[in-house]
């Protein structure tokens, strides 16, 4: 990390649309609190966006219409640059910004693949800037709430840890972005889907809790995973993934963006001495094995605010250390990427297992009896394939120990 600066930290948002708007809401909150500056933003189709356009004119905003053309004009100006960017331009606009001297906050998932992680490690480390990635649970309360008792062996030795969503996702989810929902875009990868994407905090949240160092996660020793699709998309819209850790804890991950109701995120983390019960909204209650309770209660803060707080009183040397720095998330990535290897890409199930209707003005998707099979699954901890499901599928364990390079041909 450079030298720590003083006053306001002057922040350049890269992009307007989409989740870009959430990290507008976090820049003018920091901007609001005193802690940073509304610097410039990179609009690349100024034609598309006129009001944006206006609205930062009238703020006396500089607009870039070019990425390259930003990182030349602001050296020494700016601080912090954020990416709300597609997953595959993650790694090229992180390394772009560092080698130019930025500190960089790039949108989960870091990257695709673990050699572009790699990468990005590599150049922060060779630089000196950091990169930040936007996995906002490690900046949420209960979550390092949780860490702290588990670092401080309040559960005693980490075992098992669970974790099941179900939500809804319809066809205008897809047709949002060109890379929604795909593999693969202009030969790059995306491995878009509920776990690189929609619902990757959740898988990293039990990557974090398995380690019981404060500021690591740990990481796949072996993976065995089922992927699926029940959306018309290449990509995966549903998954049940088993992860060995190299510390021994065994995680299993149950997802879907093609249920009947919103569920969850919820996760069952089980030690030698207790056993903690987290949701994604709500406390977090902890049964010790003495038969004693506590309540983590959840706080109102944003962790989407704390995000941007964090990277900012770190660069002010507020903070001491950042949350969610990318080397924390490599694991993360090869636990993705083993998933796709040990499933061999998503599957589809068959239309009889589907319901795919009308409702308010876009096309419902939903796999029958979905519900269901999570709760069998999250209780029992099993994958769909091992629960009897009619559409499941088998698949072989995939060792990631010395996992560092995704190369699998997908479309």
């Amino acid at each position: 990390m450079s030298e720590k600066r003083t006053g306001p930290v002057r922040i350049c948002l890269v992009g307007v649309s989409n989740f870009a708007e959430n990290h507008k809401r976090s820049i003018e909150q920091m901007v609001e609190e005193g802690i940073a500056q509304f610097e410039c933003v990179v609009i690349r189709s100024p034609q598309k966006y006129p009001e944006a356009i206006e609205e930062y004119t009238e703020r006396g905003i500089t607009i870039y219409n070019d990425y390259d053309e930003m990182l030349e004009a602001e050296q020494g100006n700016v601080d912090l640059i954020a990416l709300p960017l597609s997953i595959q331009t993650h790694a090229e606009a992180s390394i772009k910004a560092m080698r130019a001297g930025y500190n960089v906050l790039v949108e989960k998932p870091p990257a695709a693949t673990v050699q572009d992680v790699d990468a990005m490690i590599a150049v922060s480390e060779e630089t000196g800037r950091f990169c930040d990635v936007g996995f906002q649970n490690q900046s949420k309360h209960t979550v390092r709430e949780l860490k702290r008792r588990i670092c401080d062996g309040k559960l005693g030795e980490i075992q098992r840890i669970t974790v099941m969503a179900e939500w809804i996702r319809d066809d205008d989810y897809y047709a949002r972005n060109p890379w929604a929902g795909q593999m693969v875009v202009n030969g790059e990868y995306v491995l878009d889907g509920p776990t690189n994407n929609a619902l990757a905090h959740y898988l990293f949240n039990a990557l974090y809790w398995a380690s019981p160092t404060w500021g690591h996660a740990d990481s796949p020793a072996r993976v065995r995973a089922e992927l699926y699709h029940a959306h018309p998309i290449p990509g995966e819209d549903s998954s049940a993934i088993a992860v060995e850790t190299l510390g021994g804890v065994d995680i299993v991950y149950l997802s879907t963006l093609a249920g009947w109701e919103t569920r969850g995120p919820i996760t069952r983390v089980e030690g030698t001495e207790g056993v903690a019960h987290w949701s994604h909204t709500g406390d977090t209650r902890i049964e010790y094995a003495n038969g004693s309770e506590e309540i983590i209660e959840e706080s109102d803060a944003s962790e989407h605010f704390e995000v941007f707080r964090n990277a900012c009183r770190y660069i002010l040397g507020e903070d001491e250390e950042l949350n969610a720095p990318v080397a924390m998330t490599r694991g993360f990535t090869v636990a993705v990427n083993g998933a796709y290897e040990s499933g061999a890409g998503p599957r589809g199930i068959d239309e009889q297992y589907i319901t795919r209707e009308e409702r308010n003005g876009t096309i419902f998707t939903g796999i029958n009896g979905i519900s269901e099979l999570l709760d069998e699954c999250y209780e029992k901890r099993l994958t769909y394939n091992d629960a009897g499901a009619p559409w499941g599928y088998e698949t072989e364990w995939f060792d990631t120990s010395t996992y560092s390079r995704f190369d699998m041909e997908l479309e």
